[in-house]
């Protein structure tokens, strides 16, 4: 057997160079036709920062990145699982919609975290969060979920799970 390059051109040589004339039917012969590349309209998690005070609170700082432009969000925290997950879910969507912000300064949509939750499955985590999401005055129900190895990572994993969920508005906004 050959390797595939996404062309069937590795089979159809390999057919030829076994001493078949003409390339396996329904092969193609001529390489694919690369689509027009079009501008990415998810957002994507940059970084995350957790500031810690010896008073058991502290801060989550999260920044997302679009078109490579940068935005930036932070909520305070107890020192606790429960709620560094909350503050980093409540970071992303400061951020998101931060990058929704019109010239004039209002926002297109609005998101509210309504929960978020670290479940151990599997021998590692998943991290769900529940977001409620409203635009040209329709409301959603967003859920969005991401998984990690690590209870150390879980934040992180909280970030793309708001990410997973509010893209969805995200993405029908910038369509239009």
């Amino acid at each position: 057997m050959g390797i595939w390059d996404g062309t069937g051109l590795a089979a159809a040589r390999i057919a030829l160079t076994l001493g078949s004339q003409t390339p396996p039917q329904g092969l193609p012969t001529e390489p694919m036709k690369q689509l027009p590349q079009t501008g990415r309209s998810r957002l994507r998690f940059d970084s995350l920062e957790q500031v810690t005070t010896p008073d058991g609170l502290g801060r989550v700082a999260v920044r997302l990145e679009w078109h490579g432009e940068m935005f930036e969000g932070d909520a305070p925290c107890l020192q606790t699982q429960q709620g560094v997950l909350r503050a980093a879910a409540q970071s992303t969507v400061i951020a998101t919609l931060a990058s929704t912000r019109n010239p004039e300064g209002g926002t297109r949509i609005g998101l509210e975290v309504v929960g978020v939750k670290a479940v151990r499955a599997f021998d590692g985590w998943v991290v769900v969060t529940r977001i409620n999401g409203e635009a040209a005055g329709e409301h959603y129900r967003l859920l969005g979920a991401a998984p990690c190895e690590r209870e150390e990572d879980l934040p992180g994993a909280a970030v793309k799970a708001v990410l997973n969920a509010s893209n969805r508005i995200l993405e029908q906004r910038v369509a239009r």
